[in-house]
């Protein structure tokens, strides 16, 4: 389909037969000097025809097309935009296309003062979407679609999309605390060390095609080239050592792995795990006792947390040592982490 100088295309290939009946229903929203456009296309089949009616819902990006494999990572989204539309809440459908997309697309939306936010994908995107609407008090709904969905299982919400966006009708609203890290805001964690280096040298292809196993591969080979860079960790005004060091916002780690039992994203403090050893034998222990949840890294004398609000990781090597931020390699020492004056509200299962 042709509409002034952009190319709409159906979602997926279809038959059309003469006598069929095409319409499409297009909507254009002006968002920051740009249109955002919706369409819907509906192909009847004329009469007598054995074939099934279609109907195809897409959209674009600020005024960019996006071919059908960008537009819907899942093709259950469609129908789950459906439902909510059916029952009154209407959701743009409004994929990412790089790194840091989400809270470009969410500052976009803005102006528009969407009723909520919905994001649909791992600690990442979430994080991305959380850092767009921060201060703004428009709810987040997660359905989680990730690999590890920590913020999904800290709050209790479903892991299966579809039960989650259940929330979208009846969740209430729980503000979380936004931290920053060199005023980059973030929302679980911030780690210097072996797991920045994972996720900075993953494969983002071997990680959408296996999940965990696809993680797997890069964490084998930088654990056996970890160095253990010496870092300090200054917490409060107090130096601490370690070779790798989390600042928690949440309880779990990759999943159910349990790695600051006492820490919370409603907190404006955070509990900084610091890791001292240099071997590869107690970093295996450490994995190890964070993966069985029950507390033994801290139990053990493995590792120590320190509570604080005012946290700085610098490297005391020659080089900078790599900083993740939300399961993403996008900063390296010198940091500096605090607590901001913003909440992000989101909706979780009423108690």
């Amino acid at each position: 389909m042709v509409y002034g100088q952009g190319f709409l295309p159906l979602a997926e290939p279809v038959d059309v037969g003469t006598g069929d009946l095409v319409d499409v229903e297009i909507s254009a929203t002006l968002v920051d000097g740009d249109y955002l456009f919706a369409w819907t296309t509906g192909i009847a089949p004329a009469s007598g025809s054995s074939r099934e009616a279609r109907r195809f819902r897409q959209s674009t990006l600020a005024g960019a097309m996006i071919n059908a494999g960008q537009l819907d990572r899942r093709p259950a989204m469609d129908e789950l935009i459906e439902r909510t539309r059916a029952r009154g809440i209407t959701l743009v459908n409004a994929p990412t296309l790089a790194p840091g997309h989400a809270t470009e697309i969410v500052r976009a939306f803005l102006p528009l003062k969407p009723d909520v936010v919905a994001a649909c994908g791992g600690d990442g995107t979430v994080s991305e979407v959380a850092r767009g609407l921060s201060g703004s008090g428009i709810p987040l709904a997660i359905l989680p679609g990730g690999t590890s969905n920590v913020l999904a299982r800290e709050l209790g919400i479903p892991l299966d999309p579809n039960r989650a966006a259940e929330l979208l009708f009846s969740g209430q609203r729980r503000s979380l605390r936004v931290l920053t890290a060199n005023d980059r805001p973030f929302l679980l964690w911030a780690g210097a060390g072996i797991d920045a280096r994972v996720m900075g040298h993953m494969s983002l292809s071997l990680k959408r095609r296996l999940g965990r196993p696809g993680i797997a591969f890069t964490a084998f080979s930088e654990f056996f080239r970890y160095e253990f860079p010496r870092l300090q960790v200054t917490i409060d005004g107090v130096v601490q050592n370690a070779t790798f060091a989390v600042l928690c916002h949440a309880r779990r780690y990759a999943g159910e792995w349990v790695i600051a039992p006492e820490a919370s994203p409603d907190s404006d403090e955070v509990d900084v795990l610091l890791f001292d050893g240099r071997s590869h034998f107690d970093l295996f222990r450490l994995f190890y006792a964070l993966r069985q949840g029950r507390s033994a890294h801290l139990a053990s004398g493995l590792a120590r947390v320190v509570r604080g609000r005012h946290v700085t990781i610098q490297s005391r090597e020659s080089y900078a040592v790599e900083v993740q931020v939300d399961g993403d390699c996008v900063l390296e020492t010198p940091i500096t982490c605090r607590a901001s004056a913003d909440t992000v509200e989101v909706l979780v299962p009423r108690t």
